[in-house]
């Protein structure tokens, strides 16, 4: 307050820093409201984890590999992923899911969905990624 008791308008270097912080908060908001998610809810990660094995099964690992993130994709290619479902009849059993755990990727929280073969015992973990709008495996661990 001045010498005649009223208060003094706020500077316009604190008006700047304001807005800027408020002009940051709002790209802040809007950038983590546009950033798909990371972890799928329980049922929409094991739907898209068994539907890339019910292909498996039925024969059709190519069109498993087709369904999979561009990740996946990178990770390996369509013929060696094939290759890799011709050697490994764990692939081929039926799986059943056991649980979730929570993991870290490139710094994102993410769900790794674990299934076993009642058969043989084995565990296969696979990790599910948000890509163009739809849940889809983005990795798998045998």
């Amino acid at each position: 307050m001045n010498s005649t008791g009223q208060s003094r308008p706020l500077g316009w270097p604190l008006r700047i820093s304001v807005g800027l912080l408020i002009i940051l908060g709002i790209g802040y908001g809007i950038r983590m409201w546009m950033q798909p998610p990371t972890q799928p809810d329980l049922e929409d990660g094991r739907a898209a984890s068994e539907e890339f094995f019910t292909q498996i099964r039925e024969g059709n690992p190519g069109e498993a590999w087709d369904a999979s993130t561009a990740e996946f994709k990178s990770i390996a290619g369509r013929e060696s992923f094939v290759r890799l479902v011709q050697k490994s009849p764990l692939l081929k059993e039926p799986l059943q899911f056991t649980s979730t755990q929570k993991v870290t990727v490139q710094e994102q929280p993410r769900t790794e969905f674990l299934y076993q073969s009642s058969r043989s015992g084995a565990t296969v973990r696979v990790l599910v990624g948000y890509e163009g709008g739809t849940w889809k495996v983005d990795r798998l661990t045998l």
